[in-house]
């Protein structure tokens, strides 16, 4: 019997179904915003070349949809100066 392929997939491939998906919804441009904490936001930035490691927040676009990735620093332990 065969396996399902779908869970090979990898990270872009995922968003290409998601932007593939949004478009078939909907006309207009989609925009979707996703706030990752660092130990999901830093495997999806590392698939980026062109991209500025130190950013807190990029953008990319697939198909006529824009993905926003923020990294969110809620739970992050806070330092202080001199540490």
């Amino acid at each position: 019997m065969a396996e399902n392929k779908n869970n090979d997939l990898g990270t872009l491939e995922k968003l290409a179904l998601i932007a593939e998906s949004v478009q078939t919804l909907f006309r207009g441009k989609g925009t979707i915003i996703f706030e990752l904490e660092k130990d999901e936001y830093v495997p999806v930035i590392s698939h980026f070349r062109e991209i500025d490691r130190h950013h807190k927040q990029f953008s990319i676009e697939i198909s006529g949809t824009e993905f926003h990735f923020v990294l969110d620093e809620k739970n992050e332990p806070k330092t202080t100066e001199g540490e």
